[in-house]
């Protein structure tokens, strides 16, 4: 029977058709029904597929939000005065061991500070950020502002890397001493 039935499908043209037919046949006669039923709905998923064509469209959606991240390293070192001038009305003393990041997609960015306690009487305490994507405001005095004060202005899309960060705490030379104290400094990238 073997023979029979290469010989038929010899003597036909080669087509899908006869193909298949061939492969069914063979099928039938050496394997069980349930592996059959596998291979032909393999098959058949295979033929379908192969009959789609070569291109598919495929709908991407994309959306790009606004981006503003402000990073700092490090805190400063304790501001202690220890020493005075003679003659100086002010003593101070400043540190510029920390650094910021900031990355934006936005443009007309700025760079606000404030301070979650006022300082004592006759003291201060300032900041000073660098910037080469804004303006810097200079030296700008902390001391009261329980609410935010601009620090970096003008600052357009783009990132800045390790620019610096200067406090600097200054006290009257009549004030007296003043035990350890700490305040919270927050800085904030907004619009």
């Amino acid at each position: 029977m073997e023979n029979k039935t290469q010989t038929k499908f010899n003597e036909e043209p080669l087509t899908m058709k006869t193909t298949f037919a061939y492969l069914l046949q063979t099928m039938r006669t050496s394997l069980p029904k349930s592996l059959i039923i596998l291979i032909l709905t393999f098959v058949l998923n295979t033929i379908l597929l192969a009959q789609e064509g070569s291109s598919v469209t495929q709908s991407v959606t994309i959306e790009v939000k606004p981006i503003s991240k402000l990073a700092v390293t490090g805190n400063p070192n304790a501001l202690v005065i220890n020493n005075a001038i003679a003659g100086s009305e002010l003593n101070a003393v400043s540190d510029n061991n920390t650094k910021y990041s900031m990355l934006t997609n936005m443009d007309n960015m700025k760079i606000v500070a404030s301070i979650d306690n006022a300082m004592p009487d006759g003291t201060k305490l300032m900041i000073k950020l660098g910037s080469t994507k804004g303006n810097s405001a200079g030296i700008i005095d902390l001391s009261n502002a329980l609410t935010p004060v601009d620090v970096v202005t003008g600052i357009g899309k783009g990132s800045e890397n390790s620019q610096s960060i200067v406090y600097t705490f200054a006290a009257n030379a009549n004030v007296g001493q003043i035990e350890s104290q700490s305040r919270n400094i927050t800085l904030t990238l907004t619009n």
